[in-house]
């Protein structure tokens, strides 16, 4: 969803959820990412991925702020609804979250640009990594003037939405069609298991899951600090449940 795109009037308050930055940081402390997406956290996962002979996947933080909403939205609708093949991959790595400074700090043949997503072997030295950066559809901008324009845009959002999920999809069975194919049943049972239960159910490393809705955003597992406006705007079902990519300061009431 497009946070830059909200708009203000003297009586009502049009547009995403959560969109307004100058409001929410507040709340939020948007300039840092959490403590383990730093190095520390992001060679845990490493050592992890190693002594379990599993690749690691990064989910990479962007640098720049707004693009951290509209890509936490987006791999959040994944990991949240993607198939059972889709989860059966992602349970068959160690998942992280980091950005591509830290990850080249770590591993220096990192690929260039800020990928979606990195994988990286790193039973094999030096570690052989590959992006996965397929390209997801782009803002939908919101109409302007005719109210009579919005269910059309909601359904335009929606579908964005499943797109976006189909595309991150794609790319990641792809790149893990050969590991994916020479598990068996029960391997791969426990792979989906894993991914749900794991990275689901609860925090990934460098990153906090995250609800949002017309009426601001909640971080899971942050207690309640203040209290910011609320607004009113469309989330799509499947993109409310997101990966937040900042590090929280505390939960608007």
């Amino acid at each position: 969803m497009n946070r830059r795109g909200f708009l203000l009037s003297t009586s009502t308050a049009i547009g995403a959820a959560a969109a307004w930055p100058a409001l929410v940081s507040n709340a939020f402390a948007q300039d840092r990412v959490p403590e383990d997406g730093a190095l520390a956290g992001l060679s845990e996962a490493y050592r992890t991925a190693q002594r379990s002979a599993r690749p690691l996947l990064v989910l990479v933080i962007p640098d720049d702020n707004g693009a951290r909403w509209d890509r936490g939205s987006a791999l959040g609708a994944f990991l949240n609804t993607g198939s059972d093949a889709a989860m059966v991959a992602v349970g068959s790595c160690e998942v992280t979250c980091a950005t591509m400074t830290v990850l080249r700090q770590l591993v220096p043949q990192a690929p260039a640009g800020e990928p979606l997503m990195v994988l990286v072997d790193p039973t094999r030295v030096p570690a052989v990594v590959s992006a996965i950066d397929p390209a997801l559809p782009a803002e939908i901008p919101f109409p302007a003037g005719d109210a009579n324009q919005w269910d059309a845009h909601y359904a335009q959002l929606d579908a964005r939405v499943d797109q976006q999920v189909a595309a991150i999809e794609g790319a990641l069975l792809e790149a893990l069609r050969a590991r994916s194919s020479s598990m068996s049943s029960a391997q791969r049972d426990a792979a989906r298991a894993r991914a749900v239960d794991t990275y689901r159910a609860h925090r990934i490393r460098g990153s906090y899951w995250a609800n949002q809705s017309g009426c601001g955003v909640h971080v899971e597992e942050v207690p309640v600090t203040g209290g910011i406006g609320c607004g009113m705007g469309h989330t799509p079902v499947r993109a409310r449940r997101f990966l937040y990519f900042f590090a929280p300061q505390g939960n608007p009431i």
